[in-house]
């Protein structure tokens, strides 16, 4: 591959000497001559098509190689963004629906925690009326033991007041 532009080169430089070579004077002529010389025509006509294939070789090629090599390149990018951004369109997909399979989770255990909160605040509330009614109860016995204390010590109390009063009154006791 290294000897084919070495050789182009070769090339491109036997034919500026020949183009050079060949030049001719350029004369002022009172006749306006529209056909070449034919021996210098003919070399211009292989010059200029050696000229074609070397400028091909050495400029037109290499351009249009790296020009199809940016495209491929251009091309493999864009296809690998277009991978990566399906990639992540199904990891944002993945991500929102455990998402929402969290959030139902943790909306069902709530759900659960409030429902077994409920039923102990309920269970302890039964078990403190069930408390207060027992207090209650023993606090209205003990109300009723005392009432009957006190109207047994009343009755015995206004007994001993009646005799008091009657001995006083009769004078005498009784």
């Amino acid at each position: 591959m290294a000897t084919r532009p070495m050789f182009a080169l070769v090339l491109l430089a036997v034919l500026l000497v020949l183009l050079v070579g060949l030049a001719a004077p350029a004369f002022a002529s009172d006749k306006l001559n529209l056909f070449p010389n034919p021996e210098t025509f003919a070399a211009r006509i292989v010059l200029f098509i050696g000229l074609v294939f070397i400028t091909n070789a050495l400029i037109f090629k290499p351009i249009f190689a790296a020009l199809d090599d940016r495209t491929r390149r251009v091309a493999g990018a864009r296809q690998r963004a277009e991978e990566v951004e399906e990639e992540s369109d199904a990891l944002l997909q993945r991500y929102e629906s455990s998402i929402r399979e969290v959030r139902a989770d943790a909306d069902t255990d709530r759900k659960n925690h409030l429902g077994h909160a409920r039923e102990e605040q309920l269970r302890m509330a039964e078990a403190a009326r069930a408390q207060a009614e027992t207090k209650v109860e023993q606090a209205r016995s003990e109300l009723d033991a005392a009432l009957l204390g006190a109207r047994e010590g009343l009755n015995a109390a206004s007994r001993e007041i009646a005799r008091a009063v009657a001995t006083r009154v009769i004078g005498r006791d009784l």
